[in-house]
């Protein structure tokens, strides 16, 4: 059959190609499956790590690599083949001004997420993610050392804007904050986002630009949205986001991708 001119598709997850429910509808996964029939290419980019991203590879039948952390690692066929990783200790004092602040601290590291308490904010964490959180006393030095791929500060985005703009003049650049959900501020290394990781993969695929759509409905998708040569928001996005996509959909979450995928992808 005749190839579109979208070659490759990138979708975020949560919030994009997943249903409120975080599961993949029955019209997503066929519409993907109808796209690769026809020589196309899918993959997803999410801020998730490895550890609550991998079932959705399964699901999806992904052969390409796929972007996870918001860029800092890419993986395929279940291995890391790039990754960026950093010591918890790299952002002293800022974790610690955030436990004090009450905002929910997540360390993430390849097979483990860890927190400085349990509350309601982390429960419902697990139960989104089908992962359990093990406890860290803070006061302890063993977390300082722990290998992590990304943190997030969960709970008042205003509170943790405020001590991401006091801290930032102190990395130097080594890292980068990113609102990825209502309540969620991402913490990854430096220069490192969805967009430079899909212009990363595109690169080594030898896909142009103006041969992608990349999908999403968070300011952390934002600059995929620019690389690709169709950025798409779906409708549950917030208003931001809208104003720089080249189509908005009339559908949110799941639904959204199938119609931009029945728009733009010839099926």
């Amino acid at each position: 059959m005749e190839m579109c001119a979208i070659r490759l598709v990138v979708s975020d997850l949560d919030g994009t190609l997943l249903s409120e429910d975080h599961t993949l509808s029955p019209s997503v996964k066929r519409t993907v499956r109808q796209f690769v029939e026809k020589g196309g290419l899918f993959t997803f980019a999410t801020g998730r790590p490895f550890l609550t991203a991998a079932d959705y590879e399964l699901e999806l039948k992904l052969g390409l690599p796929y972007i996870l952390c918001n860029g800092s690692i890419i993986a395929q066929k279940g291995e890391m083949i790039e990754s960026h990783i950093f010591q918890g200790g790299d952002l002293l004092p800022l974790l610690e001004e955030a436990d004090e602040a009450g905002l929910d601290v997540l360390l993430f590291q390849e097979k483990q997420v860890s927190v400085f308490r349990v509350t309601e904010g982390v429960r419902t964490f697990e139960r989104k993610e089908s992962t359990a959180c093990r406890m860290l006393d803070r006061g302890l030095e063993e977390w300082k050392a722990l290998d992590l791929q990304k943190v997030i500060l969960m709970g008042d985005v205003s509170i943790s804007r405020r001590l991401w703009d006091r801290h930032v003049p102190d990395f130097n650049g080594t890292f980068t904050g990113l609102q990825s959900e209502s309540n969620y501020w991402e913490i990854i290394p430096g220069s490192q986002s969805k967009g430079a990781a899909l212009r990363k993969l595109a690169e080594r695929m030898g896909i142009r630009r103006e041969e992608i759509m990349a999908l999403g409905n968070q300011m952390n998708d934002l600059d995929m949205l620019h690389y690709a040569g169709i950025g798409v928001a779906v409708a549950n996005s917030p208003d931001e986001l809208k104003r720089h996509a080249d189509y908005i959909c009339s559908s949110s979450y799941g639904d959204g991708v199938v119609e931009a995928m029945e728009r733009f992808c010839g099926l």
